[in-house]
């Protein structure tokens, strides 16, 4: 169930947990008319995002894997191949 919340003039912001089916609250606990507010999510995203490139399967090359830095590499490197 999530939770929602409302503020009450005379008590403030408070938390109720109630069916999304759930009829909003107008009054609390004493007596006062509230009204619903939008809060934040309870989540938030880290990272670089949700996308297809962050999460690249792994190529599987028949050429041996080459220790020199890059552009230095042998004729065989994957990197060094003419387009």
């Amino acid at each position: 169930m999530p939770l929602y919340e409302y503020d009450c003039p005379k008590c403030g912001r408070f938390e109720v947990l109630q069916r999304v089916s759930d009829a909003p609250l107008d009054t609390h606990d004493c007596g006062n008319k509230v009204r619903k507010v939008m809060s934040a999510g309870a989540f938030s995203f880290k990272g670089s995002g949700f996308y297809a490139t962050d999460y690249k399967k792994s190529q599987k090359s028949d050429a041996p894997a080459c220790d020199k830095p890059k552009g230095e590499g042998c004729a065989s490197c994957p990197g060094n191949k003419a387009a």
